[in-house]
């Protein structure tokens, strides 16, 4: 009894938005009893609130290892690997738990989130829809299949499903989240950031919602609320559609010239949008509370590269110096690989982008340092630059977004 009350007191905490202190209950528990599986998925959970997803993700996997036919420890390993986005590992994880009890509604829903981070929405959506068939008004499988739904152009369910979420909760940032992404997704901006910033009212330590909130700010510049939509219907085409789109928009631009500038928009956008409108959110004297400490750095690196290299760039060129021009190409093609190792979560293609940047940038001084001494055939390692870069773009960057 003693033990279940202990237990109680942890969950109550979590429930009650008190990570830190759900966490320290948590660990002196343990310190009693370190072999008990559940406790060690209810620290996970506390640490997950608290954003410290590796030692989530560690305390989960011990517990896997103390109960191993634990589900519920299957379920903890999951969502942390979810919310650091390493989705197969994830799936593995979520799907190993449903093995162990296919009836609990919050592994469906987690199991939906995984496969809509992938793109894969009617595969979210059946996933959310298992989730209701087990709990009826389940809130986050509600959310989820709104969202899926909304995406899919079915609107007024998705309105009739976050109605009865709201019903059932109205209390719930979730909810109040979904409600933001899905007017977001039809260009509603500012109805967006109201639904957010409800959410973060609600539940301020939410990433879910702040990043909604930093996306409905950047949605108020028309140029990326424009792209943004766009991207939201490219998500319902199949990954092969997908493909063939850019690839016929590519050989399009190519026959019919007029189209070259839309397509070129399109290609810098899908590379420097989110860099690009974070740094200028930070004119916003809300817009840069919003962004995190990551997305903050990113956009120094970002900003940094980018004016370095249009300075060199017009200083080069209007006071005809060479080798200027040439850093500041270098310097502007350097902004492939710096944002496509910002935009990684899977550490080892992480680490391949930043070892490849660095090879780039290597190449692109030695390039530099050539044309300075007017050394002979110069040319070529500019033109290696040039080249290294474009098979960046198409084998590296590509693959992995």
């Amino acid at each position: 009894m003693e033990s279940y009350q202990a237990f109680n007191r942890v969950q109550l905490l979590l429930q009650h938005k008190r990570p830190q202190d759900a966490e320290r209950e948590a660990r002196r528990l343990l310190h009693q009893d370190p072999e008990n599986g559940y406790l060690q998925c209810l620290l996970a959970l506390a640490l997950m609130e608290q954003g410290q997803l590796p030692q989530a993700q560690e305390a989960a996997q011990h517990a896997i290892h103390l109960s191993p036919e634990s589900s519920f420890a299957f379920y903890v390993l999951s969502a942390a690997l979810q919310r650091q986005h390493e989705l197969p590992l994830a799936l593995q994880a979520i799907e190993e738990a449903l093995a162990l009890d296919p009836e609990d509604a919050d592994y469906h829903h987690v199991l939906g989130l995984i496969r809509f981070q992938q793109g894969q929405l009617h595969a979210a959506l059946r996933a959310a829809e298992a989730g209701l068939a087990a709990d009826p008004v389940h809130v986050d499988c509600l959310g989820l299949r709104a969202r899926c739904l909304a995406r899919l152009g079915r609107r007024d369910e998705a309105a009739a499903d976050l109605d009865e979420a709201l019903r059932q909760s109205p209390s719930d940032a979730g909810t109040h989240a979904d409600l933001g992404w899905v007017a977001l997704e039809r260009g509603r901006a500012k109805e967006a950031s109201g639904h957010f910033q409800e959410a973060l009212r609600l539940t301020p330590t939410s990433d879910y919602a702040r990043e909604g909130l930093v996306a409905s700010l950047k949605a108020r510049f028309w140029v990326y609320n424009w792209f943004y939509r766009f991207t939201v219907w490219t998500q319902t085409l199949s990954p092969s559609m997908r493909q063939g789109l850019f690839i016929g928009m590519f050989v399009l631009s190519r026959f019919v010239p007029v189209l070259l500038p839309l397509y070129l928009v399109i290609v810098y956008m899908s590379w420097f949008a989110e860099p690009l409108f974070n740094s200028l959110l930070r004119l916003n004297r809300y817009g840069r509370f919003a962004l995190s400490e990551q997305a903050t750095r990113d956009s120094n690196q970002f900003m940094g590269l980018l004016l370095g290299g249009l300075g060199m760039l017009a200083i080069g060129h209007f006071g005809r110096l060479l080798p200027l021009t040439t850093a500041g190409i270098v310097g502007l093609g350097l902004l492939f690989p710096l944002v496509g190792t910002q935009r990684q979560w899977h550490s080892k293609r992480r680490q391949q982008s930043r070892w490849f940047g660095w090879g780039l940038a290597a190449v692109g001084a030695l390039a530099v340092a050539a044309e300075a001494l007017m050394l002979p055939r110069s040319g070529v390692l500019f033109l290696a630059f040039l080249g290294g870069t474009l098979v960046y773009v198409w084998v590296l960057g590509l693959r992995s977004s």
